[in-house]
């Protein structure tokens, strides 16, 4: 019952099994004379609620496990003893199957081979939960430092890369389950109840732990990491290069320039991104120190080890008319520039890059990206109204759009509306071909390693290498394949008027 309200992704087959082994052997094992009927009915009885609360339960999945995730560290290390001890109880008495049998030489063997296997593939269970609840004893303190409660621990959880620890031990714990039922399959007793009893709560037990890590690297968000260039500039020289700004309005553009980065420095605390830097430079900065400073960023990895998923640059200063934007002493910077480095910082990673731009001319950017074909990229900018008559209304500037895309994303109840016509300040965002076939960052083989290497004792690499091996299968590829195809000719053709990154917030336009 417990599996169902949670939701747990073997939680009907739990229940099936159960069925099944209760009324076929568990009841006769017992020699007790039952009424099948009164039984159905109490079992009906029991198991209604829980079995509607898996279609009709409109929990997310941190509310519905949210007793658990919120335990303290010590607790939930001590609910590991009870299942400790189910688990060795279970492989005593499946060990007293040997001494039903005949041929003892074979069998005793077999019964060593496989016991041996289930100790290690336990091992590995063991370590893999122990590694979570540590894991999560660093997510809550660091929810419960910043005041955001229960509700923020999703966000906490997503970027300090559970969802990737989360994937390999699913991939584990579907390799721990597998075992058990062998085991239970190769000692099966039909004649003893105490076998059948401890096959039935240890078998559910580990699959609320596999549900749990199911549900956790599916639903919680990918790592983050963001930077910011802000270069405030409002006039420029006939060639079209950034100059300083006449004494009397530097004031006003500092004012409004730092607001600025507030602004960003709240969206990436809200949605809880990793901070790279936000620059603030008034006299430009050169091509040479930008491109070290990108590609520094563009090459950054989370504490765990694979890169991040999601890599946001914004920047904020004067442009040409093609979207370059206009460096100090002459440089300018290219949408394809910028390409190069993310190839070669990214390879063969399926990290994305999203850039968001409050300048004069993002529109150019924002046409182009939609013809890369070999990334995921994706522009967010911004095109400011022409005023006739500023003495009637005031001229929209540089600062207005990132503002409101701020409040938008990080203000549940903010009335702003992308859509509306007369707009001062529009939005439009451009995304590459291939956008839709993006997915959150799978463990890869390095990742794998290195995650075996940080948890694991060396003897357990077979089996770690081998369960992850067989959870990587993709037996549906075909289905995927056509699924693909369809949501990449849906989203070229018909862009949503707001795109969800995944990430907690949204691209729009207008």
């Amino acid at each position: 019952m417990v599996a169902l309200r949670m939701k747990a992704v073997l939680a009907l087959t739990n229940l099936v099994w159960f069925a099944g082994v209760t009324a076929a052997v568990f009841f006769k094992s017992l020699a007790v004379a039952t009424n099948p009927f009164a039984l159905g009915c109490f079992f009906c009885q029991l198991i209604c609620d829980p079995l509607l609360d898996v279609y009709f339960s409109g929990l997310s999945v941190t509310e519905r496990w949210q007793p658990f995730l919120l335990w303290r560290g010590l607790w939930r290390r001590l609910s590991l003893l009870p299942l400790l001890g189910a688990e060795v109880a279970f492989v005593a008495v499946a060990a007293r199957r040997l001494t039903e049998l005949d041929r003892w030489y074979l069998m005793v063997p077999s019964f060593v081979a496989c016991a041996l296997f289930w100790s290690a593939c336990h091992l590995v269970f063991v370590i893999t939960v122990w590694g979570f609840h540590t894991k999560l004893s660093d997510c809550q303190r660091l929810c419960w430092s910043q005041g955001s409660g229960p509700s923020g621990l999703d966000k906490v959880m997503a970027s300090k890369g559970m969802r990737h620890i989360c994937l390999i031990s699913e991939r584990l714990l579907l390799f721990t389950l597998l075992s058990t039922a062998a085991l239970a399959a190769f000692c099966w007793q039909e004649s003893s109840s105490m076998f059948l009893s401890l096959s039935l709560l240890v078998l559910p037990l580990e699959s609320l732990f596999h549900g749990l890590f199911h549900e956790l690297g599916n639903s919680l968000g990918g790592t983050c990491v963001g930077y910011a260039l802000v270069i405030p500039t409002n006039y420029c020289s006939p060639e079209g290069q950034p100059i300083l700004l006449p004494p009397a309005q530097v004031h006003e553009l500092n004012k409004r320039s730092t607001g600025m980065l507030n602004n960003v420095q709240r969206f990436f605390a809200h949605h809880l991104i990793e901070t790279y830097g936000c620059d603030y430079s008034t006299s430009g900065v050169t091509l040479e120190a930008l491109q070290a400073k990108v590609k520094s960023f563009l090459d950054l990895r989370t504490a765990d080890g694979p890169r991040h998923d999601t890599y946001i640059i914004f920047y904020s200063g004067h442009t040409h008319r093609t979207g370059e934007w206009a460096l100090a002493g002459g440089d300018t910077l290219r949408l394809d520039q910028i390409l190069d480095w993310w190839r070669e910082k990214n390879g063969s990673f399926c990290s994305r890059l999203i850039l968001v731009l409050d300048c004069d001319n993002s529109s150019p950017w924002v046409k182009q990206v939609r013809r890369v074909e070999d990334h995921y990229v994706a522009v967010q900018g911004a095109t400011l109204a022409r005023v006739t008559d500023v003495e009637l209304q005031d001229p929209p500037q540089l600062g207005d759009f990132t503002s409101q895309w701020v409040e938008y994303n990080c203000n549940a109840n903010s009335n702003i509306q992308w859509s509306e016509r007369g707009r001062a300040v529009s939005a439009a965002y451009g995304i590459s071909k291939n956008w839709s076939d993006y997915k959150l960052h799978l463990p890869t083989g390095s990742d794998v390693t290195s995650h075996w290497s940080m948890y694991f004792p060396r003897m357990t690499y077979p089996v770690v290498h081998l369960a992850l091996w067989c959870g990587g299968l993709n037996l549906q590829w075909i289905c995927s394949v056509c699924l693909r195809c369809l949501k990449r000719i849906k989203l070229n053709w018909f862009p949503p008027a707001i795109l969800d990154t995944g990430q907690g917030f949204k691209l729009v336009r207008s």
